[in-house]
């Protein structure tokens, strides 16, 4: 190992890194057709930008370190709280903490991405998820802001979800948003495409004069289509101009001094296309309904807690329990031309996890086109239903295997921020790899450092927000 690397001591001044960033290609000086998208000057935050450059808002962001992290917690493994003397370092530890902060990189992307208003808030019930009253939708809804939300919204998602006007998410406010969330994490191993919006679906809920019939559903998903589709080569400007004030003062573009999450949007003036925006590969093929079966009767057969049992543990047990008995239908559209193979339902029939549709609109069909089951079950379909298309279609593999170079790509900068401010000032004096430090020791006991690695929080079921 580098001694540069594994020293101990107090903080010494550094010299900021190079101010000097990448500057955008020119800029068209005509922007009177962009769509202004201020979305980015909000917070340094986004959905669209969920991956870490340096460190959170809260810290200094030219320099990747995050002081809370050299905190000791009463949930931690406290065995490891004590900085590790020499003979506790294997030859392979810098490989151990890079591992780590890689670790470490993703799982601050997913807890910070739940907190954000496209989950903690785009999947409430109770008024602010996106409402529809109408049976079709209006086409120029996007560029009149007719209570669709931002067209980007919808944009990078496999499927949509409709919730119907009378199912009331089954009792459960969010939960589904939250179960779906951590299905979504595990089968991407906690590493799921989330830049630039990206996301399993996107909901809408249908108010009294929205769609109640499956056909319905079906017509207003084909309206919804169309309208997105008509926007996809709409040009967007990312960094808008401020608005002109009274005084002649030069308008300040909409930017952060410092980015501290990425990846950025191009400054280019460009199509939402071109910005790496579009509609999801199954988007027109396939949707899914909650409606008011969404209830199986099951969630009060789970067992009584036993005496002593943490009662934290047991409520978000409990809520799992709940949401895992819930039950959506998958509804195929046949707009199937694009892909490689059509949608076949057999698979779930011949694995026994079909239920009962049970709609007065729905008697089945030569060609099941309709199916009910269990919410992780919809969600593991759609994922195997994708990766078959990827499989099959090389332009698709190309574009999923991008999307994780991107990712990776981000990391390892990342990664390289932290490792070289700890070279400066000392492992135990960065946040990032004093924790990671202690993670890998831990870990190479077969134990773990923080409570968070045995019940990550970014995973519950019970709450947007720990």
């Amino acid at each position: 190992m580098a001694s540069t690397m594994w020293t101990y001591h107090r903080p010494r001044a550094m010299q900021n890194p190079s101010t000097a960033s990448q500057q955008g290609k020119t800029r068209s000086d005509s922007t009177s057709s962009a769509v202004a998208c201020n979305y980015l000057a909000l917070s340094p935050f986004s959905a669209i930008s969920p991956y870490l450059i340096t460190c959170p808002p809260w810290g200094n962001p030219d320099v990747a370190d995050c002081e809370r992290y050299r905190k000791e917690y009463p949930e931690d493994n406290a065995r490891y709280f004590g900085p590790p003397g020499c003979e506790d370092l294997p030859d392979n530890m810098e490989v151990l903490i890079r591992n780590e902060l890689e670790a470490i990189f993703y799982e601050e992307t997913a807890s910070y991405l739940r907190q954000g208003e496209p989950f903690r808030l785009g999947w409430r019930g109770d008024g602010r998820m996106t409402t529809f009253n109408g049976r079709r939708l209006v086409k120029t809804v996007f560029k009149k802001r007719r209570n669709a939300g931002e067209l980007f919204e919808y944009l990078n998602k496999e499927i949509m979800i409709y919730f119907q006007g009378d199912s009331g998410d089954g009792g459960q406010d969010d939960g589904l948003g939250r179960y779906i969330y951590r299905e979504w994490l595990r089968l991407h191993g906690g590493r799921p495409p989330f830049q630039r919006h990206r996301f399993f679906a996107k909901p809408i809920c249908f108010g009294e004069r929205g769609p109640q019939l499956l056909q319905d559903f079906s017509e207003f998903h084909q309206s919804l289509y169309d309208g997105i589709s008509t926007e996809l080569d709409v040009l967007v400007d990312f960094y808008p101009a401020r608005p002109q004030p009274r005084a002649r003062v030069k308008p300040k573009s909409i930017t952060h001094k410092r980015p501290i999450f990425g990846p950025r949007p191009s400054k280019r003036i460009q199509s939402w296309r071109d910005h790496g925006f579009v509609l999801g590969h199954l988007f027109q093929a396939l949707y899914m309904v909650v409606d008011d079966q969404v209830r199986t009767g099951n969630e009060e057969k789970y067992r009584a807690k036993l005496p002593h049992e943490d009662g934290l543990l047991y409520t978000h047990e409990r809520c799992e329990y709940n949401l895992s008995q819930c039950t959506v239908l998958l509804v195929k559209t046949g707009n199937e031309a694009h892909l490689h193979s059509p949608i076949s339902f057999q698979s779930l029939f011949d694995a026994g996890l079909v239920l009962d549709v049970n709609r007065q609109d729905y008697k089945g069909a030569a060609e099941d086109v309709v199916v009910r089951v269990k919410v992780d079950v919809a969600v593991r379909f759609v994922w195997d239903v994708l990766r078959e298309e990827q499989k099959a279609l090389e332009n698709l593999r190309q574009a999923a295997q991008a999307l994780v170079e991107e990712q990776e790509e981000l990391c390892r900068k990342w990664v390289e921020k932290v490792m070289e401010h700890a070279r400066g000032v000392g492992i135990e004096e960065n946040g990032y790899t004093w924790v990671a430090v202690r993670r890998a020791r831990a870990r190479l006991n077969g134990e773990a450092f923080k409570y968070c690695q045995v019940h990550p929080w970014w995973e519950s079921v019970k709450n947007w927000e720990w």
